[in-house]
């Protein structure tokens, strides 16, 4: 009996969930570059969230709901949202 490869479809089908395919292979330059630009796109933003939650005071930020230990997370989520 020869044995079969189990895809993402065959899992799929088993439980019911939906995952991507599994890529092979060396990932291309263009999307080294894509992925590095999205990267940095990221980060600038998580950098500016940031810059401007850290320069409010803390009665501001109790207005919108964040407390200042809560600033990197807040700017962290924020800037994948975006992306």
């Amino acid at each position: 009996m020869a044995a079969q490869a189990i895809t993402s479809q065959d899992i799929n089908a088993l439980t019911g969930r939906t995952y991507p395919a599994i890529e092979s292979g060396i990932p291309s330059p263009l999307a080294l570059l894509q992925r590095l630009g999205t990267w940095y796109g990221q980060n600038r933003r998580y950098r500016q969230t940031v810059s401007e939650l850290a320069r409010l005071s803390d009665r501001v930020l109790a207005d919108i709901g964040i407390g200042r230990h809560q600033i990197h997370e807040v700017a962290r989520t924020a800037s994948r949202k975006a992306a």
